[in-house]
């Protein structure tokens, strides 16, 4: 294979990848616009005072991510009518998908971005021990908040440390270390890996603000009911960090304390919140929390039941006429299977049956038949065997060695994909 063979074949399937990813992707991107929908109703209306049950409502969005390769595209009349033009429109136009892919990468590069830049910020940082926790320590009046994924890092403003007493201080860290112990840093990145993959939907953006609101109302009742306060207490507690924070910059766009981002902008609303706490059964919450995953596992699993593998066998046989330049005739039938056999390196052809079956069909030209492999999507991704018929044999099963790409690595590897 010569090194432009090579490269032609590796461009062949980026773009088949390219296609089969886009097509889901875009399947995906549909379906979030409902839950998007949904979700933004729930939470401020049934949901609008379940404080726990709110935050769960958040994971219908992980099954939306498994939903583009259901049979429902396909084999379902109204699905097949409303989708089947998308993948034509894939196949035959690869630079949307390329377009698609690229707005991908632009939107992961931005947030990336903004993550390295938040991180280098915070490593210059003064770190201070306070007790058993190592703290970041910033002059900037900034709120304090808690980055990295894995390795967790707390930034406190030092005023905070000056102008509160130790109680109040401990409160505080124990807020941010609500967050790490809930998972909320590992959430918000998943969010984010959503929003990326499904950038078409600017919904996803827009429920940024409202996913970490209810995070952080969850943080807070958790905070309260763990330093056995009262809301009352906590909530002049976040008042004078406000108060602090402005006193020690004019300038300073005081948008909640504990928040860490700008996008929570009324601290009204999160007072008010604060203010409707209740103390709660811990093991209601977590047995609430566990059916509830238990629903979301079960969907996935659901999902998975009615789509498509990630490649699937095909049972396929067709045969077709080439005659240079046209196409003289195409046929797949069960008939060919009783015509037809093959092991692993020969197929094995019934002579007479089989051209009294082309005579039959008219059929002229060069005459091929394909049969198993495989197809990643119907119509995306098909490899099978194939094998060129030669007329004049005499035998009676003429027995004909054929071509099984499925050793190629580059099959194996889009097998895998």
């Amino acid at each position: 294979m010569t090194v432009q063979e090579i490269w032609n074949s590796g461009i062949s399937l980026l773009n088949l990848c390219a296609v089969y990813y886009v097509i889901q992707l875009a399947r995906c991107v549909l379906f979030s616009f409902v839950v998007s929908a949904f979700v933004f109703t729930v939470r401020k209306t049934v949901l609008k005072n379940k404080v726990f049950l709110k935050g769960v409502l958040w994971s219908l969005f992980i099954p939306v991510l498994f939903m583009g390769r259901m049979q429902f595209f396909y084999e379902n009349r109204i699905g097949a009518k409303l989708f089947t033009s998308w993948t034509g429109i894939c196949m035959n136009h690869i630079w949307i998908c390329w377009l698609y892919l690229g707005g991908i990468f632009v939107y992961a590069t931005l947030l990336f971005y903004r993550r390295k830049k938040l991180k280098k910020m915070v490593a210059g940082m003064e770190k201070r021990k306070v007790g058993d926790t190592v703290i970041y320590v910033t002059k900037m009046p900034v709120t304090p908040s808690t980055v990295g994924i894995f390795r967790h890092k707390i930034v406190m403003p030092e005023v905070i440390l000056k102008e509160y007493s130790e109680k109040e201080f401990q409160t505080i860290l124990l807020h941010e270390k609500t967050h790490i112990r809930l998972g909320h840093l590992l959430f918000y990145l998943l969010w984010d890996i959503l929003r990326v993959l499904l950038w078409l939907n600017p919904l996803l953006t827009v429920g940024t603000k409202y996913f970490r609101e209810d995070m952080e109302e969850i943080c807070d009742w958790v905070t309260i009911q763990k330093s056995k306060g009262k809301a009352y207490t906590y909530g002049q507690l976040l008042l004078r960090s406000m108060r602090v924070l402005q006193t020690e910059s004019e300038d300073f766009n005081m948008f909640a304390t504990f928040a860490g981002d700008k996008e929570y902008q009324n601290i009204r609303q999160r007072v008010i919140r604060i203010a409707q706490y209740k103390p709660y059964r811990q093991t209601v919450v977590n047995v609430t929390l566990i059916i509830a995953m238990l629903c979301i596992m079960a969907t996935v699993i659901w999902i998975q039941g009615i789509s498509y593998d990630r490649y699937n066998e095909n049972g396929v046989m067709f045969a077709y006429g080439y005659d240079g330049k046209n196409v003289t005739f195409f046929d797949t039938n069960n008939v060919l299977q009783q015509m037809i056999s093959y092991d692993e390196n020969y197929a094995y052809v019934d002579r007479e049956a089989f051209e009294n079956y082309l005579q039959k069909n008219n059929a002229v030209g060069d005459i091929f038949i394909v049969f198993g492999g495989f197809y990643k999507l119907p119509g995306v991704g098909e490899i099978g065997c194939s094998f060129y018929y030669e007329f004049g044999s005499k035998e009676q099963v003429v027995k004909i060695p054929y071509e099984n790409p499925m050793s190629d690595w580059r099959v194996k590897l889009l097998k895998m994909l």
